[in-house]
């Protein structure tokens, strides 16, 4: 059957097309050349975009493209059409556009990734002429969506928010090995959290495993503390630290074993007891405090703590301070002098009621006016784990 047209009192009826715009001519409007112009002039306006890119015959074996506007890989392009387009005899050829913009012919089919590419027609030849256009361009504008995206909930934009920052190399299977496997662990680290010290409702725990993968808990919190108070793993000895108010507190994990020497250091000094370990665990730093520092003419003058575990020194480094350090009170756990560098060999390990001792060498080449005071040793001991 047919396609049927309104009836007769129906289409007389008619004034405009709502949707294009295009008019109808009234009955015995005169002149009816003038009317009709005016028909296809709205009517052509209204099918400009249906002839964006068409292909027509414009020779024996050749073709035209209309011009006309795309988006091929969330690209727009621009065409500004082209003619005698040359065509193989005998043959059927499938014409596209690609992402440059340029028109491709091919006689062994289109190619296979679909999103790199505007279909435009199915040309068929014989010996000497054209003998079908196929039409391809509603293959590009008329698309249901795939199968594999039945199911699919999650918006463009929040797709591509997941997808933000990830390269272009990482693979489906890279991605697999980031999830499941043996290397599981040594491929899939999280960046340490972040919490925000302008809120007072935030409270943020670090937890760095030995898997090497953050683990992060956040708790809401009253706004009931005057200050903001942060928790957090020093990422430097894996102690839990607490900063409120502008300090910060060791928590959890850590003894001390601690000495003071009072008033001034004029040679240096051997075997002085710090005392015993409080607890079993591994030294992780050994600070050295001077509460009024050398002032020297030789910026090398100064003192150096060489800290004994069972008469067997704990630093491959030991801490030191100048007179070029700067004067008043000098501490290396505050960035002054030279910090302590710990072995690991095993010499650092602990056990509770090990003897701690000191050797403070004492520089002094120069013309010294002030002697250090009130000299402090720290030995930082990381706790064992119970259990």
């Amino acid at each position: 059957m047919t396609e049927r047209y309104p009836d007769d009192a129906e289409l007389l009826a008619l004034d405009a097309d709502a949707h294009t715009g295009v008019e109808y001519i009234p009955t015995g409007t005169t002149p009816y050349y003038l009317e009709f112009r005016r028909l296809v002039q709205r009517s052509l306006l209204a099918a400009a975009r249906a002839s964006d890119l068409r292909v027509y015959a414009d020779g024996d074996l050749t073709v035209g493209i209309r011009p006309g506007r795309c988006l091929i890989d969330a690209e727009p392009i621009v065409f500004a059409g082209q003619t005698q387009t040359p065509l193989s005899a005998n043959d059927t050829t499938d014409l596209y556009l690609d992402q440059t913009g340029v028109v491709q012919l091919s006689t062994t089919g289109l190619p296979a990734a679909r999103s790199q590419f505007v279909p435009l027609a199915r040309i068929t030849t014989d010996a000497t002429s054209i003998v079908s256009i196929l039409d391809l361009r509603g293959e590009a504008f008329l698309a249901a969506p795939p199968s594999s995206l039945d199911g699919l909930t999650a918006s463009a934009g929040e797709i591509n928010q997941a997808l933000d920052g990830i390269d272009p190399s990482v693979t489906s299977s890279a991605l697999n090995a980031l999830t499941s496997g043996s290397t599981l662990q040594s491929l899939h680290y999280h960046d340490r959290f972040v919490w925000d010290t302008t809120n007072a409702e935030w409270l943020t725990l670090l937890n760095l495993g030995a898997s090497g993968a953050n683990i992060g808990l956040r708790f809401d919190l009253l706004n009931a503390l005057p200050a903001v108070t942060e928790l957090a793993v020093d990422t430097t000895n894996g102690f839990l630290t607490q900063a409120y108010n502008g300090q910060t507190f060791h928590l959890l994990g850590v003894s001390h074993a601690t000495t003071a020497i009072e008033g001034p250091v004029t040679a240096s000094l051997i075997d002085r007891l710090i005392g015993a370990a409080p607890t079993s665990g591994v030294v992780s730093e050994v600070v050295l405090t001077i509460g009024d520092n050398t002032v020297s003419s030789d910026a090398t003058d100064g003192l150096t703590a060489t800290v004994y575990r069972n008469g067997t020194a704990v630093c491959t480094i030991d801490p030191q301070i100048t007179s070029g350090n700067g004067t008043g009170t000098r501490s290396t756990a505050q960035g002054h002098g030279t910090p302590s560098v710990v072995k690991s060999d095993g010499s650092e390990q602990v056990q509770r009621g090990d003897l701690f001792t000191v050797d403070l060498t004492w520089s002094s080449s120069g013309t010294v006016s002030t002697n250090p005071r009130h000299v402090g040793v720290i030995v930082v001991i990381k706790a064992d784990q119970p259990g």
